[in-house]
């Protein structure tokens, strides 16, 4: 009976943790409440079994759908660690229809889907449309590492699933850098493509966050498909 109970309060603080979610980008108060209530145990293991199991279903019929898209990858054995990080039917993604990836980074099947549809549906229409030429190059500073959410001690970051990318710049087809540490600031058409293309990433990804959204992403974009919708 106990054990009962635990698990029900367990339920509902984390239902209220979520629920309070989008408050807590807007107050602090609130999120450092927030911050206190998921990053201790077991709140933060229950969120983490939550989130293994709430990642978009990476399967072998994902793979043979991603191979069916105009991209290059190759599939990468499963694996998963005694922390808690696990990473299902991930790829090696070298590029997405004109654009290459540097390092061909470790991805889940299904963030890769996504890349190679922001990617048609948003990058390069953008591309066009505000510099005048088209994109073939993604740098990105990351994307599996077992680690937790800097926000949240003890709840791992969609990185601990390969289940999310930092991208921190972009070469268009006639040779300029888009820098997102140097040129997310300003009027100029370099920061009116990378927040266009900011804005357009929270309709392809869970997550999009921006350098808006606090110091840690000064000079990146992070684009994940987890549970948590973010858009910053």
């Amino acid at each position: 009976m106990k054990h009962r109970k635990f698990i029900v309060v367990a339920c509902v603080i984390l239902f209220l943790a979520v629920a309070l979610g989008g408050l807590a980008l807007q107050f602090n108060v609130v999120r450092k409440v927030l911050n206190q209530i998921v990053s201790t145990y077991p709140v933060s293991s229950i969120v983490n079994r939550l989130q293994r199991h709430t990642i978009p279903s990476n399967n072998a019929q994902c793979l043979a759908d991603l191979a069916k898209l105009d991209v290059g990858f190759k599939a990468q054995s499963s694996f998963s660690n005694d922390k808690g990080c696990s990473v299902q039917h991930a790829v090696r993604l070298a590029r997405v229809g004109n654009v290459k990836l540097d390092n061909a980074p470790l991805l889940t099947c299904r963030m890769a889907t996504q890349l190679a549809k922001f990617e048609v549906d948003y990058l390069q229409p953008i591309g066009q449309s505000i510099l005048g030429s088209k994109i073939k190059r993604i740098k990105h500073i990351g994307t599996y590492n077992c680690r937790s959410m800097r926000q949240y001690g003890g709840v791992l970051s969609q990185h601990a699933f390969a289940n999310a990318i930092d991208v921190s710049a972009f070469v268009t087809e006639d040779g300029r850098t888009i820098n997102v540490e140097k040129d997310w600031k300003g009027k100029q058409e370099k920061s009116r493509f990378l927040k266009k293309v900011a804005k357009s990433a929270c309709k392809s990804f869970r997550a999009s966050v921006s350098p808006d959204a606090d110091a840690n992403h000064f000079n990146h974009f992070h684009w994940d498909t987890g549970l948590y919708r973010s858009c910053r």
